[in-house]
This record gives C-alpha cells, sequence and structure tokens, in this order.
C-alpha cells in the first residue's frame, strides 16, 4: 500500500503543479475504467515507433517499432512485460508497478484487454488514444489504464461518446462547451484514484481516437477554449440524456444557474425531447421483486416489508424522499436519487415520476425522461438544433443553464475555475 501511495503521488505531482499555475492545465489523466478496470492481462503497440518507460524512473523500459506488440500481466508482484512476437513472448521485465506508453511522433498508442481472449483471436478490441498511456498494478493486482491528454483533443473523443456524431452541428457545439466546462470545472474529481476523470457516468464518456468524426472534430474546434461562467465564475455544466419535459433544479442553492426550465418550445408548447425513446417509460414489480431490491441495500432493508411509498416533489416535479414501512413499524427513508441507485438506473431512468400500487399489488412506477435531468438535455439540444427550431450552440446553452455567459478559458484565474470544496 505504501508503494501505491508513493506512485499516485508521483503521477499526479506534474499534473499538480500545473493546476497551481494556470486555471487551463496543459493536460488532464482521465482514467480508462470503462474498458480497462480491473483487467489482467494488456496488450500495448502503436501506429509509429513508441517508448515504454517506468514513470519513476523516467528510464526508459523497451523501445517498438510501428507495429510491435507488448504484453503486460498483472500479478501479485507486480507487472511483467514481456514482447510479442509470432504468437510467442519475450520477457522485458517484472515487478514493475506502472509504465508508460508514448509514441515517438504523430501516432497513436492503442491497447487491447487480452484476459480471455487468445491473442490470435480475430476481433481483438484495440482502441487508439492520443496522448501517453500510463498502466499500473493495482492493489488487487489488477491493472488500470489512465490517458494523459491535452483538453481539447480529449474532447474529440468525448462528443460522439455522449450526444453521437450523427447530430446536428449546433448540438454538437453545445456538447463541447458544456463537456469543456465540465471537465475543467471537475478536474480531480477522480483523485482519490490518482486520476481527474473517468470515461464512464460518473463524469464524462470518452471513446479516444476510434469514436472520432471529422464533424465532431470540427464542432471542438469551433468552439475552442470556451466556457461557461456564472456571474464571472466557471459554472459546474451537468448534462443527461433526456429532461422528460422539465429539466432538474439545484435544490441545494448552490448552483442558481441550474434551474427547473420547461423543456419545450414556447412558441408551439411542443417538448424538445418528445420523440426520445424513454421521453415517458413505465416500470412495474411485483411486491416480492420489489422487497428483495429493497433488502439489497441497507439503507431500504427491513425485516418484513410492508409499503414503498413516495414523498414530496421538487420544484421540477421530481421525487425528493421514498419510505420503506416494515410490519413492525420501522422506516428507512433515502432521497429519489438514492432510490434510483438501490433499484437500478436502467430500471428507473429518472425521479420525475409517479408510483402507482396496481390492483394485484404490484408497484408500478410511471416515469418522464432519462437521467438525472440537472442542465442541458442532450436529446432536447439535438431538437432544439433541428429543422423544426434551427437554434445555434448559445441559445441552446442560454436555455439549459440560466443567467450564464460565455467566456474563453483563458480570460480566467485559478479562483474563478475553482472546485467547490477544494
Amino acid at each position: 500500500m505504501r508503494l501505491f501511495s508513493l506512485l499516485t503521488l508521483l503521477l499526479t505531482l506534474p499534473l499538480a503543479a500545473a493546476h497551481a499555475d494556470s486555471p487551463h492545465p496543459a493536460a488532464l489523466r482521465i482514467g480508462l475504467d470503462h474498458s480497462y478496470r480491473h483487467s489482467a492481462t494488456l496488450l500495448i503497440s502503436c501506429d509509429q515507433q513508441f517508448t515504454l518507460s517506468n514513470p519513476l524512473s523516467n528510464r526508459s523500459i523497451a523501445h517498438g517499432g510501428k507495429g510491435v506488440i507488448y504484453k503486460l500481466t498483472a500479478l501479485p508482484t507486480g507487472i511483467t512485460l514481456a514482447r510479442v512476437d509470432d504468437l510467442k513472448d519475450t520477457p522485458i521485465a517484472e515487478k514493475l508497478s506502472a509504465l508508460n506508453a508514448l509514441s515517438g511522433g504523430a501516432g497513436f498508442v492503442k491497447i487491447a484487454r487480452l484476459d480471455s481472449r487468445p491473442f490470435g483471436s480475430k476481433g481483438l478490441p484495440w482502441h487508439r488514444y492520443r496522448g501517453f498511456l500510463t498502466v499500473r498494478r493495482e492493489p488487487d493486482s489488477t491493472l488500470r489504464v489512465i490517458n494523459t491528454i491535452q483538453l481539447e483533443p480529449y474532447l474529440y473523443g468525448v462528443i460522439p461518446a455522449e450526444i453521437g456524431s450523427r447530430v446536428p452541428i449546433e448540438a454538437m457545439k453545445a456538447q463541447a462547451v458544456a463537456a469543456r466546462t465540465y471537465a475543467l470545472k471537475n478536474r480531480g474529481k477522480c483523485k482519490v484514484d490518482g486520476f481527474d476523470l473517468d470515461d464512464t457516468t460518473r463524469c464524462e464518456g470518452y471513446y479516444g481516437v476510434d469514436g472520432e468524426t471529422a464533424l465532431c472534430n470540427a464542432a471542438v474546434d469551433d468552439t475552442r477554449g470556451q466556457v461557461m461562467v456564472y456571474k464571472g465564475h466557471l459554472i459546474d455544466a451537468p448534462y443527461s440524456t433526456d429532461s422528460g419535459g422539465v429539466t432538474a433544479c439545484d435544490t441545494n442553492g448552490d448552483c442558481p444557474y441550474l434551474c427547473a426550465v420547461r423543456d419545450a418550445d414556447p412558441g408551439d408548447g411542443r417538448e424538445y425531447a418528445d420523440t426520445g425513446k424513454y421521453h415517458t417509460w413505465s416500470q412495474t414489480f411485483t411486491t416480492v421483486q420489489i422487497q428483495a431490491l429493497l433488502a439489497k441495500d441497507p439503507r431500504t432493508y427491513v425485516e418484513k416489508f410492508v409499503s414503498l411509498s413516495l414523498d414530496g416533489l421538487d420544484a421540477s416535479g421530481r421525487v425528493v424522499r421514498a419510505t420503506v414501512t416494515g410490519a413492525d413499524g420501522t422506516l428507512r427513508t433515502v432521497t429519489g436519487p438514492q432510490l434510483r441507485q438501490i433499484l437500478g438506473y436502467d430500471v428507473l431512468r429518472s425521479t420525475r415520476l409517479t408510483l402507482t400500487r396496481t390492483t394485484d399489488g404490484s408497484y408500478r412506477f410511471d416515469g418522464r425522461g432519462w437521467g438525472h435531468g440537472l442542465g442541458m438535455s442532450q436529446d432536447g439540444a439535438v431538437a432544439m438544433a433541428g429543422p423544426r427550431y434551427h437554434k445555434t450552440y448559445l441559445e441552446i446553452l442560454r436555455h439549459y443553464y440560466t443567467g450564464i455567459a460565455l467566456v474563453s478559458v483563458g480570460t480566467l484565474t485559478p479562483e474563478q475555475t475553482a472546485r467547490r470544496g477544494s
């Protein structure tokens, strides 16, 4: 554990220094947890010459030519590194804590998770990344992959992952500004894990080079450096798939730009995302099913389940509390978002919902939208930018984030970009 803590500190020191010197540091460290978390064996290669080095000593371990493949295997004693030639492994190093993979030119480092796949199998899942990759061994003797990358190229891989590559360009631009603002405001959100952000729904989706398209990259380039501010300070800029007709509000009052906004055209009254796949949805549980799900979490566990009820709505019509009642009078109360987490984010797709007991005693949830609902609705932005409304990205952003302005990030001071609680 001491070695792991030292490694995490050393890997994050350069970025901490950059953050102190500038409100828009040169690089972000993105944990590639979606595809590579808890991997046991990885392959690394590059479409140009590349170098593998030890991040602790900054010494080179190996130099690979174009297309040369190296295998990294996690063992309790450390990472073993081998060169793969004609399906045969040639040992290079062992007992490594971590290593960096960096292209020697303008190429992209690529990585594949081997684990259960034989090396010679077809369809090996290679993924390419800009910047450089760090692979480190975790305390549980698995591998973790971190991509260190400049902010703007990082966004090239975020746009297709978040809003898609086949949507109107103005929607892509709105997504680029929101994602850029979010990334800078939330930089360090995953610092306990040794990086800034990850590529899961905890932070922002990110596909790397393989998700990029010319149009997505143009949306990033056309908005280069633009971020949202409220009264001169960088905002937090959450977004979700579909607001369900009304955006969520910040109930804590920390973010006055996140208000309950009716997500509909003021002219025709039509909700922007009304054709979305989950704009309306329904989910029914039998008493036995919902009791079993609630019993799995200590926050909602009662010995003899009697009922579940929803209590109170916020200004956007989202559930504030849920109460589980036991036969002995035990009450377990959780927030609406906590109930969604317990029952499943893809089951209760939002907290803008109602609960009905059916005649057979089942629990039917009727809901609207998908996601937390704060900030921009991606489906709504796509509709606003489409042929029916022809909204610009600035109009889209001003609709979803009340009272904001767009500025160049280079004009902001560190105090204006600071995270809450940092």
